[in-house]
């Protein structure tokens, strides 16, 4: 058994030495190298439209803008992924008394990614986004929290929010946002999606 074992050791180790430069060129090609092409951004959500509670401004003179801030890397201006600052929330809702909005709060990060929907090559023949390019910006997304703020028993995978939107360039680095998201799993909120509707702003870093 050993000398199966030490021919197998043998074996890996030459294979390891021929094809270990070849590998990690590869990796380097088509990953590495890919990344090095993308783009980092910044963005800040100024107003929240929820169903059911009307707006909300985010107030710039107070902590309130730290949990509307997402950081992203754009991969080839079609795929997203980054990390907001926007806290999770469940309302109370509890037999004969009023609903609380926001009553709970369940986390404080979420994890998100953004996919340009119409941006591949096979969508350049499609008449109405060539008459209207704007709409090659639509994205959609999906966040998942992290970082529980008190104890509960709601999971990080039952407070996912899924959503679309719209990125447009208005000039150079700067860029307007609107996107729309609700709970995935609406039971976790008996019932109530918590539909977002958000305006932001954000900026090309480099």
């Amino acid at each position: 058994m050993k000398k199966y074992n030490l021919l197998f050791l043998l074996f890996f180790a030459i294979a390891n030495q021929a094809l270990g430069q070849g590998i990690l060129k590869e990796i380097k090609n088509s990953y590495l190298d890919q990344l090095s092409q993308g783009q980092i951004f910044l963005k800040v959500n100024a107003a929240h439209f929820e169903n059911g509670y009307g707006r909300n401004l985010v107030n710039p003179s107070t902590n309130e803008v730290l949990n509307n801030i997402s950081v992203g890397y754009i991969f080839h201006d079609a795929l997203t992924l980054g990390v907001s600052s926007a806290n999770s929330h469940v309302d109370i809702r509890e037999y004969g008394v009023e609903p609380v909005h926001n009553g709970i709060t369940l986390y404080s990060r979420n994890i998100f990614l953004e996919y340009s929907i119409f941006s591949a090559n096979r969508f350049d023949s499609v008449d109405v986004l060539n008459s209207y390019p704007i709409l090659r910006n639509i994205y959609f997304s999906i966040s998942r929290p992290f970082g529980k703020i008190r104890v509960h028993n709601f999971s990080e995978n039952q407070s996912i929010r899924i959503g679309f939107g719209l990125r447009y360039k208005i000039f150079k680095r700067f860029n307007a946002d609107i996107n729309y998201n609700r709970l995935l799993d609406a039971e976790i909120n008996e019932g109530h999606s918590k539909g977002i509707l958000s305006l932001g702003f954000g900026i090309i870093l480099f």
